[in-house]
């Protein structure tokens, strides 16, 4: 197998691996993916362990097997990402903008055109070192990461290839996620932007204006798993956020025909309202993927990063609480 292969496998291995632990860790072990990608499951709980456990196959067969073995591993990897870029595309095609819960909580991204490029570039890697694979076994060649890496002259070039594989992946990552740190910490929110709709009241509010309390705002969206697991948080902290919060549980909609239902069993004392036009989601530069949670002080602006993903919520949610519980009385 050429060394040159051996990198793109091992980036792989990498994205899988990633992909299985991130699923593992999320409060809902994967189960979101399977309502955000619009995909019909009876026991998404069960769907979603088959899953992890596939790609946490696929990831040990890359780095670890040789010759045929290594040849499945390379085919089910390329299986998968085509499975899931037709399911990006299809879920994209219905009209739906949820984080894609491919990686859990971590590197939140939703579905969209740029999901679909990283999908089929993840496809072409997976094509490319199949590809390799089968014609390094036609001709007999050493096939897989630990046999190439054994075949002697070509250590030092294989070893320098998957150094800068590595450093490739660092670098990709740093840069994903840094593109989720956008929230606005250092300067006043523009005024009139945080205008939504209470459905239940038919009431305009602007959650980012001064005011005598703070406000969590919580961006949701109907059909998002990871969203009702943020939602739980804030059902068991609701006495404590409510006497120091203002909790808002926002859906994004294109125009006032959306449902006016919450999409989520809501705690009594939480509000939930429409983020009309997206208005304030813009304000506070939330991408498309939810949950998101905004801490706005008592002067309308926006208190420390936003929280991403259902475990950054949580947390969020448990340090308001703690703030309050040593405060003194």
């Amino acid at each position: 197998m050429s060394a040159f292969l051996v990198p793109l496998a091992f980036f792989l291995a990498v994205v899988f691996a990633v992909s299985a632990v991130g699923k593992l860790r999320s409060a809902d072990h994967g189960q979101s993916a399977f309502a955000a990608l619009r995909i019909p499951v009876r026991h998404s709980k069960t769907a979603a362990g088959v899953l992890i456990a596939a790609e946490a196959v696929v990831a040990v067969g890359l780095l670890a097997t040789a010759s045929w073995l290594f040849v499945v591993s390379a085919a089910a990897a390329l299986l998968l990402t085509s499975g899931l870029l037709v399911a990006v595309a299809r879920a994209h095609r219905l009209g739906a903008t949820d984080d894609c819960g491919c990686f859990g909580d971590w590197l939140p991204s939703a579905i969209g055109p740029r999901l679909i490029v990283r999908n089929a570039v993840l496809t072409a890697i997976a094509a490319s070192v199949l590809a390799g694979a089968v014609t390094a076994v036609a001709v007999s060649e050493p096939v897989g990461i630990p046999a190439t890496l054994l075949t002697g002259p070509s250590v030092p070039l294989v070893l320098g290839a998957v150094g800068a594989g590595l450093l490739i992946a660092v670098g990709v990552w740093s840069l994903v996620r840094a593109s989720h740190a956008t929230g606005r910490t250092d300067a006043q929110i523009p005024r009139g932007a945080g205008a939504v709709l209470l459905p239940a009241t038919a009431e305009i509010v602007d959650v980012l204006v001064p005011a005598t309390r703070a406000r969590l705002l919580v961006f949701v969206a109907p059909g998002c798993h990871a969203c009702a697991t943020a939602l739980a948080s804030l059902k068991a902290t609701e006495a404590p956020l409510a006497a120091v919060v203002d909790v808002y549980v926002i859906q994004r909609a294109v125009s006032v025909a959306a449902s006016t239902e919450p999409p989520h069993d809501l705690p009594a004392s939480t509000r939930f309202a429409l983020d009309v036009g997206g208005s304030v989601a813009a304000a506070l530069r939330i991408g498309a993927a939810t949950p998101v949670a905004a801490l706005i002080g008592t002067d309308g602006t926006q208190a420390g990063p936003l929280a991403v993903g259902s475990d950054e919520v949580r947390v969020l949610i448990d340090s308001i609480r703690a703030a309050v519980e040593v405060s003194p009385a």
